[in-house]
């Protein structure tokens, strides 16, 4: 009675298009494994900044390299108000991207910004420039083929095949120098994230535009994204965002209504989230399935939109936090992408400047 029970359930689950069912007992059995990881040819200074993947299934890389010697990152400047003192957790140092103390800040003068478009098997298919102050460091791309960047004070739009559409600066919208933390689109609209503030106190918040750029609101506010990233995802009408600092997934509707939340920090169950900031990145998969990445230890599962847990994924390499270094603060993001089986599961390593690969176990 039980085994036709079982059957029934797990058969109603897939004819109603819900993730399928998984045995308790392997829940903590990894379905993958970590292969060699594409590297991609950046230089010795080169930095990876993010990556995203296209229609096509290839992968959208935000890179930055040393065109000339480049210049190291500057000192730390003391926060507003005097030693010991926090002062404006969002306005850090006001002539600072984002508020972010200059010693945290990963990026180095005089450096190239471009978008790479690389294959599943690691090979650079083309280059897009970036221009106009724009740099990548949030990358989506859509399903319909267009592609967004954000980053630098600008917030662009591109055609498949890298041709620029359009662009605007979002410090001029936002009122400040705003760190893009976060971005998506769904069939109507792109979202979003802009962030003030170092570290665990960082809070973003979430401006929604028409896909055309027109139309900005302001839909969700002060969302608690470590070190400036937040991700943030689309799917069956509603918007999920990882608010990694408190170990949960919020959901919004599409104008900002809170419809519940989900995860917690938990160092025993494999269901809940460890370290510092987690979930950091997710992604959805084929039949509906979000994927997590956790930074600090490079765990990889599986949940429903709900957040019901259904398994572990694996893990990759990386690199744990230490303190409030720049180092931190670089490894508080491991952007994550799934192909369209779940096959391939492709990790940031923001430390090595690589892609770590999670392939799947026959």
């Amino acid at each position: 009675m039980k085994s036709t029970l079982l059957h029934w359930a797990v058969t109603t689950a897939i004819c109603l298009g819900a993730p399928a069912l998984t045995p308790a007992a392997s829940l903590d059995t990894p379905t993958h494994k970590e292969v060699e990881p594409i590297r991609i040819p950046i230089g010795p200074e080169g930095l990876v900044k993010t990556i995203a993947m296209d229609v096509k299934g290839n992968l959208l890389v935000g890179v930055s390299w040393a065109a000339d010697e480049a210049k190291p990152a500057p000192a730390a400047v003391p926060p507003p108000g005097g030693p010991g003192r926090r002062g404006d957790v969002r306005q850090n140092d006001p002539n600072a991207r984002g508020g972010i103390n200059p010693a945290l800040a990963i990026d180095r003068e005089g450096h190239t910004y471009a978008l790479k478009v690389v294959s599943p098997d690691g090979k650079v298919l083309a280059t897009w420039p970036m221009t106009g102050g724009l740099q990548p460091k949030m990358i989506f791309g859509s399903e319909e083929g267009a592609v967004y960047v954000a980053g630098g004070g600008r917030l662009a739009q591109f055609t498949a095949d890298g041709k620029l559409v359009q662009m605007l600066d979002t410090d001029q919208l936002y009122g400040q120098k705003g760190q893009a933390a976060g971005l998506c689109a769904d069939a109507s609209h792109v979202y979003l994230a802009l962030g003030m503030g170092n570290s665990l106190r960082a809070t973003e918040d979430f401006i929604r535009f028409k896909r055309d750029l027109s139309e900005p609101k302001t839909i969700v506010e002060r969302q608690y994204g470590c070190c400036n990233h937040i991700d943030l995802r689309v799917a069956k009408g509603e918007l999920l965002i990882a608010e990694n600092s408190r170990h949960r997934v919020n959901r919004f509707d599409l104008d900002g209504k809170p419809l519940g939340t989900w995860g917690r920090r938990d160092r025993e169950s494999l269901s809940g989230f460890v370290a510092c900031c987690n979930p950091c990145n997710f992604d959805f998969g084929p039949g509906g399935v979000l994927y997590t990445a956790e930074s600090g230890v490079g765990r990889v599962k599986k949940y429903a939109q709900d957040g019901t847990f259904l398994g572990l994924v694996g893990y990759v390499d990386t690199t744990k936090f230490d303190q409030g270094s720049q180092l931190a603060a670089q490894s508080c993001y491991i952007p994550i992408e799934v192909n369209h089986d779940a096959s391939r599961i492709y990790v940031m390593d923001v430390r090595a400047a690589i892609i770590r690969v999670l392939a799947k176990l026959n």
